[in-house]
């Protein structure tokens, strides 16, 4: 009797360990943290300035359903405050609070962990944070290989957007949220909204002919962009043509390349867009530079085609579902 008692024992002792054996037990907690692999580009890079960068294609195994999450890039809190943080199941977030857009300004409160600028993190307040997903983007690139032996090997995902294909990389950005938020529904719509508006204005430009230059203006300085520049949604995804086919050769320069009003003048476009770079980073407005006569004589100023675009829906916070949204209906204006 003794023996069949020690091996009862023995037989259940070695079920729990079998049982114990098939969870993953993380601080105490008998739940199992389920994860999501998502492929992505990163940078490994000592520095912002590291000339020795090199880009390597990975899979990064993400948490389902993060409660803390750092965000490095205000074309994703966008997309977050557009379905609601708590929809989402979003208990803390750590953004970055400097040069917040005005329709995102809620986040700069006390509740809401200063992560850095959108360069730089705040490694000391992150690793108070102790975030389950970190979410760099273009300008934070450079310190996914900081981020995680700081924060002990934080899951990072990386939502750099391809200026070549800017619609369809904020598509992907948000089909690998979707994935990561347990194949939510609720960002099926934003994607269905963006595609239909995107796809119903090149439908009517296409039945123009308008050739377009895109500018940037930083205090007396004025820049152009190309196809495959940093704006190149306008000529990509929208068809825009450009003025000129050669201009910026594909650059994907951030500045873009420094032009004169003489080129202006000469290229002759129906069309300017402008991105005031001075005022989206809280400067003086430098619009006023292109009021001289060689602009005004352009087909595009006599036909009243200068189209101001939202500077900060084109240069702070592009990959967001609002300011996508911005975007589009900045360009519609000429197709009414």
């Amino acid at each position: 009797m003794k023996h069949m008692k020690n091996l009862v024992l023995l037989i259940l002792s070695i079920g729990l360990i079998t049982v114990l054996a098939g969870c993953n037990i993380i601080d105490g907690n008998n739940d199992e943290t389920e994860t999501v692999t998502i492929k992505q580009n990163i940078t490994h890079a000592s520095n912002r300035d590291d000339s020795n960068s090199k880009i390597e294609m990975i899979e990064e195994k993400i948490p389902l359903n993060p409660k803390k999450i750092a965000v490095f890039d205000y074309g994703i809190l966008d997309i977050f405050d557009s379905i609601g943080l708590d929809k989402l199941g979003i208990e803390q977030i750590a953004a970055v609070k400097s040069n917040l857009p005005n329709y995102l300004i809620k986040y700069n409160v006390a509740s809401v962990i200063n992560a850095g600028t959108l360069f730089e993190p705040n490694v000391d307040n992150l690793d108070i944070f102790n975030p389950d997903l970190v979410i760099i983007s273009s300008r934070s690139a450079w310190a996914y290989d900081k981020l995680k032996t700081e924060l002990g090997g934080v899951a990072i995902l990386n939502v750099q957007i391809d200026n070549t294909n800017y619609l369809e990389s904020v598509i992907h950005n948000m089909n690998n949220l979707k994935k990561i938020f347990d194949n939510s529904a609720m960002f099926d719509p934003l994607i269905t909204d963006l595609q239909i508006k995107t796809n119903n204005l090149k439908t009517l430009v296409q039945n123009t002919s308008y050739k377009a230059l895109i500018v940037m203006t930083n205090g007396d300085s004025v820049t152009g962009y190309g196809m495959g520049s940093r704006f190149s949604f306008i000529h990509n995804e929208l068809s825009i043509s450009p003025a000129d086919m050669n201009f910026g050769n594909g650059d994907a320069n951030t500045h873009g390349d420094t032009i004169s009003f003489e080129y202006i003048k000469t290229l002759n476009p129906n069309i300017i867009f402008v991105v005031d770079r001075s005022q989206a980073i809280g400067g003086e407005p430098s619009i006023g530079i292109l009021d001289n006569v060689l602009v005004n004589s352009t087909d595009a100023a006599m036909n009243d085609r200068i189209v101001i675009l939202d500077s900060i829906a084109w240069y702070i916070v592009s990959g967001g579902y609002q300011s996508t949204l911005t975007m589009i209906n900045n360009v519609s204006v000429l197709y009414k």
